[in-house]
């Protein structure tokens, strides 16, 4: 299979003009100034390059899908999704990110401070899901999600309840067909849109005489 992109060092020197690739609502930094810099190879075997403006972590990967042309690109926390046949990116997502899973050959799961994004191989968001109602650990630069890993359509991973006393890491599962999410810190205090209850957590020996 032929190279679909390459990630270079730096702005080339000389050559065609890159991309400078940024989000409409970005106000971070110049987009001509250099970024997250990658080189891509069309399906008539010529190239460009393209200059992502950075998010807000120090995360960066790129992720193919050969079947679509699709690429999908963290740039220092920003995603975006490339057709590497097109200048101008399909979506973008997250700003903070700061892991990713590739399921199979289909998707990837990406850590978004507290959530859960699902990315197809057309670039297209499935799945956004609160799953920790913080963003970080206690543990310094530590996401408020972890240990992410799949088994079939079902993604496990742990997230962090910063409110629980004393604070824990809470298991959570991801149908990636449906969508449903079960267990993680936030269903113990969210339910729905945007209602919010804070859910007592009670010692066993209460529970039996309703105190």
């Amino acid at each position: 299979m032929k190279k679909q992109y390459e990630i270079l060092p730096s702005l080339p020197p000389y050559g065609p003009m890159y991309i400078p690739l940024t989000p409409n609502d970005t106000r971070s930094n110049n987009p001509y100034s250099e970024g997250f810099v990658v080189r891509f190879f069309t399906s008539s075997e010529e190239s460009w390059v393209a200059n992502f403006t950075l998010g807000a972590t120090s995360f960066y990967q790129v992720f193919e899908f050969p079947q679509t042309d699709v690429i999908l690109v963290i740039a220092g926390g920003m995603g975006y999704a490339m057709n590497r046949n097109q200048f101008k990116p399909l979506s973008f997502f997250g700003y903070s990110i700061t892991k990713a899973l590739r399921i199979d050959s289909s998707e990837v799961v990406i850590v978004e401070c507290g959530s859960l994004i699902v990315i197809n191989s057309k670039g297209e968001e499935l799945v956004n899901k609160l799953v920790s109602e913080t963003t970080e650990s206690d543990v310094r630069g530590e996401s408020a999600i972890k240990d992410l890993s799949y088994q079939g359509r079902i993604v496990h991973g742990y997230s962090y309840d910063s409110r629980s006393k004393p604070k824990e890491w809470v298991t959570f599962t991801l149908d990636l067909d449906s969508g449903r999410l079960n267990g993680g810190s936030y269903l113990r205090y969210y339910y729905g849109e945007d209602e919010f209850i804070a859910v007592e957590k009670k010692n066993w020996w209460k529970s039996l005489f309703n105190i």
